[in-house]
């Protein structure tokens, strides 16, 4: 049965919370206020005094999509109170309830009671502010949007979006049609064709839903005959370096804009074998046996380099004080520019090369390092805070970062590299983007991962030759990252950390792989 032979019905706004989040009553409902719990997977929300309408509102979200108007009479079901409008004391309470957990509330579009449409938060930073769109303005989807089969629907997602709209109705389909760069009305079907899938109303409180998602885009101009709308998106410079494939790899292999899971789940061991520690050989090809060389056999300064390899990829972490001189020996051996030079024939001018420790490919080392210092580290130096590496000076920079991400990020490296106590020194690598995407095509951000990856090598083997421990983590925060460096994540943004302590004291238990 097709929506658009039910337009007659109402077009109803419902509100709900993510499936993972959970709501704790400390009292009876009928009981005065008491505190409210909302157990998320960002942390907990707690709301000390809610009066009877949030807690029967919350109530209800927590087993679907529901009309806050069955609650609150006059709550404004877009979201928002429409101009010279006088709320309710308790509609006043619920729409200021629901921004501050915006984060975890799902907004679904439904016509009568057929859900078309939702759209689900993704991140602690999440906002929906849905806004009525000018039918005369173009609308597209974002050339970052992706669409498909997840969940039990087709969802629309973007790397730019801290949302998820999950089309629940076949006839939703219709909207991304309507999404092609030209004027709402301009899109509506012909009179001819017979009658819209869609109600009109319908369609463009969708569009508005997709559009605050951050999955559809609105022209900064109408257009006209031989001048196409403009979007903002094809010519902001922060994205005109990055592919929709390289952007949407970026995202979701680091935290901060999805809600996929993330680290060792082991997804598939119930449906696949394992693979093999190590590769089984064929069996009936020819074998060449290679030398293997003795310890002081590997030619000069082998014996250094060897018994370096042989400790194993790196030392434990613990927690005793760093140097000024082990902080300068590490970057000076592991990441400092030893030379600048031109490439040659094929590079644009002004393009030139670097030579470093570690390997980069093609020359383009578009990473960059910053070392943060906890204020609960026991270092005397530098001070507490964040600092950019200059490898050209071999110095540091001082930044102006911000302390509670930057707090974050510690917290993070802290679990992750299973330590006792916050790390005396964690470097966070990042990239410039457009330096790997300036030389390669199609292949710009797996450089980088690459890159990252040998830098890390380069790192472990130099703080081990130094006697430090160290260790790679898996997981970073791309987003706590930029908030803490002041960074324009389009541009540059986090892609590896790494931890350098002094080394767990001998005989002292540490688990292999780990910090």
């Amino acid at each position: 049965m097709l929506i658009g032979h039910l337009a007659g019905l109402q077009l109803t706004e419902l509100w709900s919370l993510r499936d993972d989040t959970f709501v704790h009553f400390d009292c009876a409902p009928s009981a005065p206020p008491c505190p409210v719990v909302l157990d998320t997977r960002w942390g907990e929300l707690r709301l000390d005094t809610p009066g009877p309408a949030v807690r029967e509102a919350l109530r209800r979200m927590r087993t679907g999509p529901v009309s806050l108007r069955n609650v609150v009479a006059d709550f404004p079901e877009s979201g928002r109170a429409a101009p010279g409008q006088a709320l309710s004391t308790e509609a006043s309470e619920l729409l200021a309830v629901l921004d501050r957990i915006r984060h975890v509330v799902v907004r679904t579009l439904a016509v009568g009671s057929v859900p078309l449409l939702s759209v689900v938060p993704l991140s602690s930073q999440a906002g929906f502010a849905p806004q009525p769109l000018s039918p005369r303005r173009p609308a597209r989807l974002s050339r970052f949007t992706v669409l498909r089969y997840a969940r039990g629907a087709l969802c629309l997602e973007s790397p730019l979006s801290h949302h998820r709209a999950e089309l629940l109705r076949p006839e939703a389909s219709v909207l991304l049609a309507r999404l092609c760069g030209t004027p709402v009305n301009a899109a509506a079907v012909p009179e001819e064709w017979g009658p819209a899938a869609l109600p009109d109303a319908v369609v463009d409180t969708a569009l508005s839903y997709l559009a605050a998602a951050g999955l559809a885009v609105l022209a900064e101009t109408g257009g006209g005959p031989g001048a196409p709308p403009r979007f903002g998106e094809d010519h902001d410079p922060a994205l005109l370096a990055w592919s929709p494939d390289d952007l949407l790899l970026h995202s979701r292999s680091r935290l901060g804009r999805h809600d996929g899971d993330v680290g060792a789940t082991f997804e598939h061991a119930a449906r696949l074998p394992a693979e093999p520690v190590v590769k089984p050989s064929h069996g009936t090809r020819r074998t060449l046996p290679l030398p293997r060389p003795e310890p002081d056999g590997a030619g000069r300064d082998g014996t250094a380099f060897s018994t370096v390899l042989e400790r194993g990829p790196s030392l434990p972490v613990g927690a005793g004080e760093l140097t000024r001189d082990q902080i300068g020996s590490l970057l000076y051996q592991a990441a400092r520019v030893r030379s600048v030079f031109a490439p040659g024939r094929g590079a644009p001018e002004g393009y030139l090369h670097s030579e470093r420790p570690y390997s980069s490919l093609g020359d383009t080392y578009a990473l960059e390092l910053y070392l943060l210092f906890p204020p609960e580290r026991k270092n005397v130096w530098p001070a507490p805070g964040a600092y950019h590496y200059d490898p050209a000076a071999h110095a540091l920079e001082k930044m102006d970062e911000v302390p509670e991400a930057l707090a974050e990020l510690a917290v993070l490296a802290q679990a992750e590299g299973q330590l006792a106590d916050p790390p005396e020194l964690l470097i966070t690598i990042t990239a410039r983007f457009g330096r790997a995407s300036g030389r390669f095509s199609g292949i710009a951000y797996a450089s980088v991962l690459k890159d990252v990856g040998a830098l890390q090598q380069t790192l472990s083997l130099v703080a081990t030759a130094l006697g430090l421990g160290s260790c790679a983590l898996a997981i970073g925060d791309a987003d706590a990252a930029a908030r803490a460096l002041g960074l324009d994540w389009r541009t540059e943004s986090s892609v590896g950390e790494f931890l350098i302590g002094a080394p767990v004291p001998a005989g002292t238990a540490a688990e292999p792989g780990t910090a």
